[in-house]
């Protein structure tokens, strides 16, 4: 109940008004650079692990952000969503429907050959994910192999960005399978020659869309551990690609961490004006 003894703010106040102006500028100045970002080349992207639940919210991101033009994805499966869009994005989106990801490991002309189209593609995200459940060498040919072959498969296609999804505990010298092999396959990614490596290290991811996890679930109520939903982490990396093709595109391999990632999804959220 608010104190009736507190005072009123007065909106004509020297104050109030000063507030008023930097928020009006504020938004100014972000809806101007969207503008501009969308006057700028169309971006092309290729996200490997689509139908995952980062995947699946950073292929809507993509067809609902101007700055991309064409999205091209490799899946087993096609969602519904996909088979009833608009007509225009259905022109942004290539599905190529595959068995497996290892056309990855191909020599570049098979790979140009599955591609069938002449168009530079400028980002590859990687939002790939398996579960040490389902046994160690399967859990290694998705965490490890492919996403180094996914690194791999922007030097053979002269893509300038690689965008990867790790996690926040990833560490080749861990003594845990999930953290060890994470780690092991950021550390391969880091020395591929790529003009611009991000490795993007989340907390507990919290709202799969399309696979729960008893264990996470069971975390989310833990506090002080990192969360991030599947949406943030999505639109951290959306954001971290603009602010690179955007900018001076300089040569760097980096980590990005699940605190700096929150930065990201929130200026990315505030621009899109997403709830």
């Amino acid at each position: 109940i608010p104190n009736p003894q507190s005072p009123i703010p007065n909106p004509h106040s020297k104050e109030e008004k000063t507030k008023s102006f930097n928020f009006t500028i504020n938004n100014f100045i972000l809806n101007l650079l969207y503008i501009i970002m969308e006057n700028e080349k169309k971006l092309n992207a290729i996200i490997i692990g689509a139908t995952g639940a980062v995947g699946r919210e950073l292929v809507n991101y993509l067809l609902l952000n101007e700055n991309y033009g064409k999205i091209t994805i490799f899946v087993r499966r096609i969602l519904d969503k996909w088979e009833n869009l608009p007509d225009e994005k259905k022109k942004k989106l290539n599905i190529i429907k595959i068995e497996n990801l290892d056309f990855m490991g191909e020599e570049k002309e098979k790979i140009l050959t599955m591609l069938n189209d002449n168009i530079q593609y400028d980002v590859l995200f990687n939002v790939l994910g398996s579960r040490v459940g389902r046994g160690e060498e399967e859990f290694r040919k998705v965490d490890f192999t492919y996403v180094v072959n996914s690194c791999a498969l922007c030097e053979k296609l002269n893509i300038s960005h690689f965008s990867n999804c790790s996690a926040a505990n990833a560490s080749k010298d861990s003594w845990f399978l999930y953290s060890r092999v994470k780690g092991e396959a950021e550390e391969e990614c880091l020395k591929k020659n790529v003009n611009y490596v991000s490795i993007l290290r989340p907390g507990i991811i919290l709202n799969r869309d399309n696979d729960d996890r008893w264990g996470e679930k069971v975390i989310a109520y833990v506090p002080f551990l990192p969360k991030i939903t599947s949406k943030d982490i999505a639109m951290s990396m959306l954001v971290d690609d603009l602010e690179y093709q955007r900018g001076k595109k300089e040569k760097k391999a980096i980590r990005i961490s699940h605190s700096e990632m929150e930065k990201l999804a929130a200026k990315g959220n505030q621009i899109m004006n997403i709830k």
